[in-house]
């Protein structure tokens, strides 16, 4: 009896870490995809979160000719893409570090954030 109850709790013991396990696995790494505009109001949505270690494109499109930004650069990655009135830029990336990356326009007036989780 005493014996049966030892498999039994080691049996649940394996089951609780085999799903713990499962539920702290990295999570799928296929492309993702972000849209963001130029406004009024500068860069729409002004943060986004992309996952660490997958593949990034930003679709970048400058809606309006009434701000500086003219221009979408990344200073920590090396980017720096002209926006064209009403084009979609493509923009791709590969950030493998969590945490914040910045973009700017040209003139490092209007900005946002990628979090990288």
């Amino acid at each position: 009896m005493h014996r049966m109850k030892v498999v039994l709790v080691a049996s649940a013991s394996a089951l609780f870490l085999v799903i713990v396990a499962w539920g702290c696995a990295p999570r799928a790494s296929g492309p993702q995809t972000i849209r963001i505009e130029v406004t009024d109001r500068g860069f729409v949505p002004a943060e986004v979160k992309v996952r660490a270690g997958a593949p990034v494109t930003l679709l970048v499109t400058r809606k309006t000719d009434a701000t500086c930004a003219k221009e979408f650069t990344i200073p920590d990655l090396g980017v720096r893409q002209a926006l064209p009135l009403d084009q979609q830029v493509e923009i791709d990336l590969a950030p493998h570090a969590h945490g914040d990356l910045h973009y700017v326009c040209g003139m490092d007036m209007v900005s946002g954030t990628i979090k990288v989780q």
